[in-house]
């Protein structure tokens, strides 16, 4: 397992914004907004049921990348998960 940190300096409103910015993250766009499939160059494989986690001080976000807000001295942790 690897961590790494990342500052990041943005005017973005929204996660996505900011991560985008720093081309963190790419994906599939849905009827929900971006479907993250790649963050720091590593990228989910479906077959395997791997999809990545949204977290704000380790609790889970249950809003898009394109709709969670971030203020000055937010913490989020996108984590590699496996299952459904």
């Amino acid at each position: 397992k690897t961590a790494k940190d990342h500052t990041i300096t943005t005017d973005a409103e929204y996660l996505r914004g900011a991560l985008e910015q720093e081309k963190m993250i790419e994906g599939d766009e849905s009827q929900y907004g971006l479907f993250v499939k790649t963050v720091d160059g590593a990228t989910v494989d479906d077959a395997n049921q791997e999809w990545w986690r949204f977290t704000k001080d380790g609790q889970l976000v249950d809003t898009g990348v394109d709709s969670t807000p971030i203020a000055d001295g937010d913490h989020f942790e996108i984590t590699l998960t496996v299952g459904y």
